[in-house]
C-alpha cells in the first residue's frame, strides 16, 4: 500500500508540474553558476506575454480579432484562477500528511478542469484560423515545454 501511494503521489506530481510549465514558466535573470537564475514573475503576466507574442506571430486579422479576444481572455481567466487556487493552497492552515495529499490532488483535478477549458478556447479559436496561421500555431505550441 506505501509503495502505491508513493507511485501515485510521485506521478500526481510530475503531472501537475508538467501541465503549469508553459504557464507558469520562470522567467531568467543573469547571474548564477550557468549564468541564470530563475526569478518566479506573475502567471498571468507571463501568460499575457506568451499571448501577445503568439498574437504577434499569428498575424490575427480584423475578422479573427474577436474569436481571438475571446480565447485570450478566456486563457488568461484560467491561468488567474491556477495561480489564486496555488496561492490559497500554500495559505492553508497545517494539515496532515493525508489531508496534504487530499488537498494536492483537488488542486491536481482543478488545474485538470482549467486546462480543459482552455482547451476548449483554443480549438474554438484554432477553427477560425488559415491553414498557414495554424501551422504557425502548431509550430509554436510544439517549441512548449510539457
Amino acid at each position: 500500500m506505501k509503495n502505491i501511494r508513493k507511485t501515485i503521489f510521485v506521478c500526481a506530481t510530475l503531472l501537475g508540474i508538467s501541465m503549469i510549465i508553459p504557464v507558469y514558466a520562470d522567467e531568467p535573470v543573469a547571474g548564477g553558476s550557468n549564468g541564470m537564475l530563475h526569478q518566479h514573475t506573475d502567471p498571468v503576466a507571463n501568460a499575457e506575454r506568451h499571448l501577445s507574442i503568439f498574437k504577434s506571430e499569428l498575424k490575427i486579422t480584423q475578422d479573427q480579432e474577436q474569436s481571438w479576444m475571446t480565447y485570450a481572455e478566456k486563457t488568461k481567466r484560467n491561468v488567474r484562477e491556477i495561480r489564486d487556487r496555488m496561492n490559497e493552497a500554500m495559505h492553508d492552515k497545517p494539515q496532515t500528511a493525508p489531508e496534504r495529499f487530499d488537498r494536492h490532488i483537488e488542486l491536481m483535478r482543478e488545474r485538470l478542469a482549467s486546462f480543459e477549458r482552455m482547451d476548449d478556447a483554443f480549438k474554438q479559436f484554432y477553427a477560425v484560423l488559415t491553414p498557414e496561421q495554424r501551422t504557425v500555431a502548431d509550430q509554436y505550441f510544439a517549441k512548449m515545454h510539457h
